[in-house]
């Protein structure tokens, strides 16, 4: 397990080269910089000063009720108000890399999954990386990275039938904020814990 583990966080460090080693600015581009980044800061900057639920009165008037803005998701709260407290620019970079997190956090949690189903260690590690990288996760928004970082989370512990961990796992799903991937996680998680 070490091994696929150095190797999966290798093959991470490849994937992000330009963040971890080249430009970190690089993913300033798009949604991230016209959307996520500012109600993250938004976010970062009401938690700081005491407030839990979140106004915004210009740009997104019902903050609390829009799901893809991960407000309620423990991560992204957490590094919002350590961002808070940094410039601009740093608050930027422990953004992308609180997203960038979630992609190994994810590439782990396939391969524990894929060897769980009975895979071999080559095929589970191919897996991991090939549903870990896909090209929709590689979306420059939030919700989407933290939402299907769960997705073999709550698969494996609901192939375990660990009531408690799938019930967590299945929460913090559903506080990252992309629903439509949840709608299809849950049904294949019932049908795991049915089948197992």
């Amino acid at each position: 397990m070490a091994e696929a583990l150095v190797l999966l966080t290798t093959w991470h460090l490849l994937l992000f080269r330009t963040f971890y080693f080249i430009n970190p600015y690089h993913y300033a581009t798009s949604e991230l910089l016209e959307q996520v980044f500012p109600s993250w800061l938004h976010l970062g900057r009401s938690l700081r000063h005491g407030r839990l639920v979140v106004e915004d009165p210009y740009y997104y008037p019902d903050y609390a009720g829009l799901p893809f803005l991960s407000s309620f998701y423990p991560p992204h709260m957490v590094s919002a108000w350590l961002g808070s407290w940094l410039p601009l620019n740093q608050a930027f970079l422990l953004l992308v890399l609180t997203m960038v997190s979630h992609f190994l956090a994810a590439s782990v949690s396939v391969y524990i999954l894929a060897i769980s189903m009975g895979f071999a260690p080559l095929p589970a590690g191919f897996a991991s990386i090939t549903l870990s990288s896909l090209g929709y996760a590689m979306k420059q928004n939030s919700c989407i990275i933290y939402t299907l970082a769960w997705v073999p989370s709550v698969l494996l512990l609901a192939s375990q039938h660990s009531m408690t961990l799938t019930g967590i796992s299945l929460g913090l799903m559903l506080l990252a904020g992309y629903w439509p991937i949840a709608l299809y996680a849950v049904p294949l998680a019932c049908g795991l814990w049915l089948l197992h």
